[in-house]
């Protein structure tokens, strides 16, 4: 009975193993094409040991949705990656005369596809992501978490822009010449003082909040979009009681303190945290 019983002891700790999937370094995958535009590309990091469990995380810039790519968020994904997570850097197209805010949500679309046919070569999960990003990258990851199909499992959003339809963040946007940038997100016109198109509505996160656990970060002293946006969205979250939690970046602006290391531990500790706890 006993070897019988060391037996299964013994089967099952090997199952554990085979279960792990062990390389002999963190690997960089770069710059890999998920669609036919020249940015729909991505870099996949993963660590040195990762199995079924361990937490996918779908990584979004910022640029105000017409700047930069996915170098922005580089030390980010890597750090990810080095707490123990496989991390997807993705780049999407910028909107113009004709791409808008749908286009790319398609972009982030099929990226998730892309990184879930991936997950059979590289033996990582095949669902049940979360999405993080910060200002462009932080709407983008609230509005495709928020109206996709798709298993999320958590949304993270560093200073993000919620309501693009409120008059007070349109003059905000105006300031820092930033309007046009949201006229081609919406695929609308905005006129001061005039009633602003569904269109802006369309494009904003907060409309379409649902059940996914959703971590808010914003400085307070962010002059290009202000903290009041991550609060009212935080506010409605919360009212509707679902899951939420707002961490203030005292002293921090659009960065939201990642350009500082103190201040980054303490994204990257809460990031790692709400992952592990929602994965």
């Amino acid at each position: 009975m006993m070897k019988i019983i060391l037996m299964l002891l013994l089967n099952l700790s090997c199952l554990q193993v085979s279960q792990a999937f062990k390389q002999p370094d963190a690997k960089d995958l770069l710059h890999l094409k998920y669609g036919s535009a020249a940015q729909n590309q991505l870099d996949l990091f993963l660590p040195a040991t990762y199995n079924k469990n361990t937490a996918v995380v779908i990584l979004l810039h910022g640029g105000a949705w017409m700047m930069g790519g996915n170098e922005y968020t580089d030390k980010t994904a890597k750090d990810l990656r080095n707490r123990g997570f496989i991390v997807a850097n993705v780049d999407y197209r910028y909107v113009s005369e004709n791409v808008n805010g749908k286009d790319l949500l398609s972009d982030i679309d099929q990226a998730l596809t892309f990184i879930q046919r991936k997950s059979v070569e590289y033996h990582y999960r095949s669902k049940g992501y979360h999405l993080a990003g910060i200002s462009a990258g932080a709407h983008l990851a609230l509005l495709y978490g928020y109206t996709s199909n798709k298993d999320i499992r958590s949304i993270t959003a560093l200073c993000p822009p919620v309501r693009l339809d409120d008059p007070e963040t349109m003059k905000a946007l105006q300031k820092n010449n930033l309007v046009k940038n949201v006229e081609l997100l919406a695929g609308a016109k905005y006129i001061p003082d005039q009633k602003i198109s569904v269109k802006f509505t369309e494009v904003s996160p907060y409309k379409y909040v649902k059940t996914i656990p959703t971590l808010l970060f914003h400085g307070d002293k962010d002059e290009l979009v202000p903290d009041n946006q991550s609060k009212f969205l935080f506010r409605l979250l919360t009212d509707k009681k679902l899951i939420a939690r707002f961490i203030p970046m005292l002293g921090k602006g659009h960065d939201c303190g990642m350009n500082q290391p103190d201040s980054e531990k303490i994204v990257l500790d809460e990031i790692q945290r709400w992952v592990k706890k929602y994965n």
